[in-house]
C-alpha cells in the first residue's frame, strides 16, 4: 500500500481547524445590549388645572360616580351603520378624539355624563368645529355633555350647581325611555338605540335557558333588549 494515503482524517482536518476557528470567532463576539424602548412616565398626566378641577369634581359627586380622565370617544361609543364604508367614515371621526372627564355608574360603569375644559385653543376655528362635532355625537347617543371653562382654579359651589342639572335628570329620562318602549307593541322590534331591526334569539344557558327574547344585531356594543310576547 502505499505511503501516500495519509487517511480520511488528513483530508477533514483543514475544515475541522476552520471550523473550529469559526466557533471561537463566534464565541469572541461582543455582547450586545437590548435597545431600551425610548417610553417614560409623565409627570403631568394631569394639567395643573385639571387636577385642581378633578379634586372638586370628586367632592361634588360623591362615591355614588366615578371619575375617569381622558377617555377616548371611540371607548364611549360605536357606530352603529352596518355598512363598511359608513363604518370607517364615522369611526375615523371619533377615533382620536376624547374628552377631559367622563362620569360613570360605579355599579355597572354606564358612562352618565362627559366632561370638557375649555382653555384658549378652543377659540380656534379647528377647535370650534371639533367641539361641534363632539357635542353632536353625545348629543345624538342621548349622553349629556357640560362645559366648564379652563382656569386655575373652581369653586365647589359652580361645580355642584352644573352637575346637579344634570344628574339630577338622568334617572327620570331612564324611568320614562323603559315606560314607552314597555308599551309597544312590535312584531319584530326595532333597537331603541340603534334604530334597525331586532333580531330573535334563544337564552343558551342559566335560570332562562330557552327562553326567547330579542336582541341587537350590534351585540356586545348595543345590549339592548325586548321579550318576545306569549
Amino acid at each position: 500500500m502505499s505511503n501516500n494515503n495519509s487517511g480520511c482524517l488528513s483530508v477533514l482536518f483543514p475544515f475541522l481547524k476552520l471550523t473550529g476557528k469559526q466557533h471561537e470567532e463566534c464565541q469572541e463576539l461582543p455582547n450586545i445590549e437590548k435597545e431600551k424602548l425610548p417610553y417614560a412616565k409623565r409627570d403631568d398626566f394631569l394639567s395643573p388645572s385639571e387636577l385642581s378641577f378633578y379634586k372638586v369634581l370628586r367632592q361634588a359627586v360623591g362615591e355614588e360616580i366615578l371619575i375617569c380622565p381622558k377617555v377616548g370617544l371611540k371607548e364611549i361609543f360605536f357606530v352603529k351603520t352596518r355598512d363598511r364604508g359608513g363604518f370607517s367614515t364615522y369611526h375615523n371621526k371619533i377615533d382620536r378624539k376624547h374628552v377631559d372627564f367622563l362620569l360613570c355608574r360605579t355599579d355597572n360603569l354606564q358612562p352618565i355624563c362627559g366632561i370638557e375644559l375649555d382653555d384658549t385653543s378652543h377659540q380656534k376655528q379647528s377647535r370650534i368645529e371639533r367641539d361641534n362635532f363632539v357635542e353632536e355625537v353625545f348629543e345624538t347617543s342621548n349622553l349629556p355633555l357640560l362645559r366648564f371653562k379652563n382656569r386655575v382654579s373652581y369653586t365647589f359651589s359652580e361645580v355642584k350647581e352644573s352637575l346637579d342639572k344634570v344628574l339630577n335628570g338622568i334617572d327620570i329620562k331612564a324611568a320614562e325611555t323603559a315606560e314607552s318602549i314597555s308599551g309597544e307593541e312590535l312584531t319584530i322590534p326595532i333597537c331603541p338605540k340603534c334604530g334597525i331591526p331586532m333580531v330573535k334569539r334563544t337564552v343558551s344557558k342559566g335560570e332562562n335557558k330557552g327562553k326567547e327574547f330579542y336582541g341587537c344585531p350590534n351585540f356586545p356594543r348595543c345590549r339592548e333588549t325586548v321579550d318576545v310576547e306569549k
